[in-house]
């Protein structure tokens, strides 16, 4: 006790900040991933590796020559019409409506988030106002988690069937996107909740923040270049959790890692401190795109002969884009 009356009045006022800075991350990451988050649930399917054996897909099997013909055709649609190993793929086209949506969502989304902020700029201009730099920081940490609402492309899977069949449909799709094969060295599911709430989403904030003390605006370049990145990561949500396209997902990923490693460029220009404190989130991100690269490999898709699910969006029944109205 005669230690802590010894300490400063501006040192304990700092340390109390820090305590509260830190209680309030965890309580949130806690609150928000009931364990792990939703974002590091989709990326990594935060479970132990061995609840899940690698798929086996069903292998071709022959028939006695003085076997009936319905039978052989039967056993022929059953190996996918070529009595190989493989069938043929079922992807020929690509989906040019899921990438024009794709192209739309995000660049409205854009749009709309610059809007916000560029009027943010003018009513703190005309007021001669200054926001603090935790009330930034609080700011830009709750526009990690919801930055989504600009997005007109749905980015969590819902069904709007109240029925039982619609029910089981859905805990069905669950199933399937549960049993995806997973690397044996996937981190343990604790490991998400300080790779992301606390290292990702509070770095960002606290770098944004640095930026916005330092420019004095909202709506500038470094800003709005990690807004390109926060909407890179709303529309893998879209193509990951409600469509389910693999493949596309990797590509988003990868895409994720670039705008992250511009976005810290930019705001080393601003603040070095603040871009390479952004630039230490892109180890964690590098091992979630790793992660996510090996999943794609080791999870064939056997509505394409059992080969890897295609690099960009293609037309299949089971994908569907569409907007959140639709």
């Amino acid at each position: 006790y005669n230690n802590l009356q010894s300490i400063p009045n501006n040192q304990r006022i700092s340390m109390r900040k820090s305590l509260f800075c830190f209680v309030f991350l965890a309580t949130t990451a806690l609150s928000l991933c009931r364990g792990f988050s939703l974002s590091s649930r989709a990326i990594f399917v935060a479970a132990q590796p061995t609840q899940y054996a690698k798929r086996q897909f069903p292998t071709t099997k022959t028939l006695p020559r003085g076997a009936p013909s319905a039978l052989r055709q039967s056993l022929t649609s059953i190996n996918g019409g070529g009595g190989g190993p493989q069938s043929s793929p079922s992807y020929k086209k690509v989906d040019l409506v899921a990438l024009s949506k794709y192209s739309t969502g995000l660049g409205i989304q854009m749009a709309l988030i610059f809007v916000f902020l560029a009027e943010i700029d003018n009513i703190l201009a005309s007021l001669s106002l200054k926001i603090p730099f935790f009330c930034n920081f609080l700011f830009f940490y709750m526009f990690n988690l919801k930055s989504s609402i600009f997005s007109i492309l749905p980015n969590r899977k819902r069904s709007r069937e109240k029925n039982s069949e619609g029910q089981k449909k859905m805990s069905k799709e669950n199933l399937e996107y549960s049993k995806r094969t997973i690397p044996t060295w996937t981190p343990p599911g604790i490991a998400f909740v300080f790779g992301w709430p606390l290292l990702t989403f509070g770095l960002r904030a606290w770098t944004a923040s640095m930026v916005v003390r330092t420019s004095g605006k909202y709506a500038s370049a470094a800003i709005m270049s990690l807004m390109l990145h926060l909407g890179i990561g709303t529309l893998w949500n879209t193509v990951n959790i409600v469509e389910r396209r693999l493949g596309v997902s990797v590509i988003l990923l990868y895409a994720l890692w670039l705008t992250k490693a511009f976005t810290a460029w930019q705001f080393y220009k601003i603040t070095s401190p603040g871009g390479k404190l952004l630039a230490v989130t892109l180890t964690w991100l590098t091992a979630a795109v790793a992660l996510e690269t090996r999943t794609w490999q080791i999870n064939p898709d056997p509505d394409n002969g059992g080969r890897k699910e295609p690099l960009v969006p293609m037309k299949h029944p089971k994908w569907t884009t569409k907007f959140r109205w639709e």
